[in-house]
């Protein structure tokens, strides 16, 4: 699928700091630099910033859990053509496809990005959620978009040189050091698996063709736990098994034995071909496509194209277009008529935004009940002197009690994997350092552990011990932690369960209503990935008509 990369340009700490895309225009930029001096409270002895980045709940609720009664609407002032709700990688993806055409994006929160927003501290900037993507293809499409953005001027490879599992507090670079013979022999047949998934038989998600659908579902009709087992020869070794188990919790926010094979081989193999990581990680990637949706001239009335702050509420077809009705920063109720609307957001919000559809198109009504969403946390910790440990990603497995359970995992709730926040920069800041912790929560109630005033308190507290324990593993102390910032989001990744790409849910989900309302966005394919978003925000400016 993938092919080795070209040499990239790696700038500098200098370089970048000076670069204009980390430079905020405004305050919608989705890297935003934090103020100098923050307020911290001491958390079992580390200073934590007090309160929750990301997503915002008001009230210890979850927006749009339940439709508006009754909707508000108001006398409409605008038309457009094209109307886009979401502005993270989908929704500004989308835009940037549609630039020659009169389009506005709105997103609820007050700049764009979505859960690959990031911050900027020290002028370094790095990640509040998503953190990378993967090396495409030369000549492929996505190649040729990364050089219009000027990703690979920025971006710099983590080709797997430097892999680490941390097991025990001791960092390894080999899964199977004191494997038996046995053991040995089932790595050698997964690395084999691995390989030829890579090379010779990738499970392209979308699917390109018919037997690409059939060799997917093939798939997708086990779960990735049972898929692995098979290739290994029938038993997983045990520390690959908690590896492979901490990589699908990370990366998909749930265990392999909820994952479809499918989906799980997808995103293994992909990892053989290196992984693109900008400076704020995908925030970065957001920020290259907001500068250029930025420098497009405000419409015809004067109004902004770029509405951050801007909550869409509800939707409806009309006998021409779609009305769509939203709330200005100012909290005023406004309606917006368009002759196409694109939503880019979480399919569990969109059928509160339109429950009519219940009646106008019960197949993809109940279709968007069947695209579970899973929620994590990402702890960011500012350190005021550099790593001396050079890596981009370590997965901690702790120890021999590592949950292999979804249930389990609630009661035992674990720090997965730590990324050098900074690894895109290749001339380290002189005396400060970013390292972000990716925590995910990957039971079904777990959201709502994420949502209460007393949630930060808890899930700081269950943090500090964590954290002093991966200083310690990457060569720092808590004394060198200027600030810790935790960030949740609450229905941030999609995911397969085995069979979920059986039938034509996928199909059911991508189409459009009445061919005027259209959907861009992972949750089309319940896959969690960067590719997936541009993927679909193409097909859909492709397809809209004029």
């Amino acid at each position: 699928m993938l092919a080795a990369s070209p040499r990239r340009f790696f700038p500098s700490f200098d370089d970048l700091a000076a670069r204009a895309p980390w430079t905020p225009l405004h305050a919608s930029c989705p890297i935003r630099k934090i103020p100098a001096n923050t307020l911290t409270v001491a958390i079992d002895g580390l200073p934590f910033a007090p309160t929750w980045f990301g997503d915002n709940f008001p009230s210890g609720g979850f927006p749009f859990h339940s439709p508006e009664d009754p909707p508000s609407w108001a006398q409409l002032d605008e038309r457009v053509d094209v109307a886009i709700v979401g502005g993270g990688l989908s929704g500004l993806a989308t835009a940037y496809n549609m630039r020659g055409r009169d389009w506005v994006l709105f997103d609820l929160r007050d700049r764009f990005g979505g859960n690959a927003m990031g911050e900027q501290w020290n002028r370094m900037p790095y990640s509040l959620g998503s953190a990378y993507f993967m090396v495409p293809d030369k000549e492929s499409e996505l190649d040729l978009l990364y050089r219009d953005l000027g990703v690979y001027e920025l971006a710099r490879i983590d080709a797997g040189d430097g892999f680490r599992v941390e097991y025990a507090d001791v960092l390894l670079s080999d899964l199977c050091q004191d494997c038996t013979p046995d053991e040995i022999a089932a790595m050698k047949l997964y690395r084999a698996a691995v390989t030829d998934y890579a090379n010779n038989n990738y499970p392209e998600i979308p699917w390109s063709d018919p037997d690409m659908q059939a060799f997917v579902q093939l798939l997708d009709t086990q779960s990735f736990h049972m898929s692995v087992d098979t290739a290994c020869g029938g038993v997983t070794p045990p520390l690959l098994a908690k590896a492979l188990q901490a990589y699908c919790y990370s990366s998909f926010g749930v265990g392999w034995d909820e994952l479809s094979a499918a989906a799980g081989w997808n995103f293994v193999a992909a990892e053989e071909f290196g992984r693109l990581v900008l400076p704020g990680g995908n925030a970065g990637l957001a920020t290259l496509y907001w500068k250029e949706l930025a420098s497009v001239a405000p419409r015809s009335n004067g109004r902004d194209r770029l509405r951050a702050g801007c909550l869409a509420t509800n939707v409806r077809l009309e006998k021409e277009g779609v009305s769509l009705s939203w709330r200005d920063a100012t909290g005023r109720v406004r309606t917006l008529g368009a002759k196409h609307l694109v939503y880019a957001g979480s399919k569990h919000i969109f059928r509160h935004m339109m429950p009519e559809l219940a009646t106008i198109d019960p197949e993809k009504y109940e279709a968007l009940h069947q695209t579970p969403t899973v929620p994590y946390v990402v702890v960011n910790v500012l350190l005021n002197r550099n790593v001396p440990e050079r890596f981009y990603d370590i997965f901690s497995i702790h120890d021999a009690q590592f949950p292999m359970y979804d249930e389990s995992f609630e009661t035992d709730r674990r720090i997965t994997d730590v990324l050098d926040g900074t690894f895109a920069i290749a001339t380290p800041h002189p005396s400060a350092d970013v390292l972000t912790m990716y925590w995910p929560l990957p039971w079904h109630t777990a959201r709502f552990t994420i949502i209460q005033p007393e949630s930060f308190g808890e899930y700081a507290a269950l943090a500090a011990p964590q954290i002093r324990r991966l200083l310690t593993l990457v060569g720092v102390t808590a004394s060198d932690v200027a600030q810790i910032r935790m960030a949740r989001w609450g229905h941030a990744m999609p995911y397969a369960r085995p069979g979920a790409y059986a039938g034509n849910l996928c199909e059911t989900l991508r189409r459009p209503v009445a061919d005027r309302i259209w959907f861009a966005n992972q949750d089309n394919w319940l896959l969690p990935a960067v590719e997936t978003c541009l993927a679909e925000a193409a097909w859909v400016a492709a397809n809209v008509p004029s």
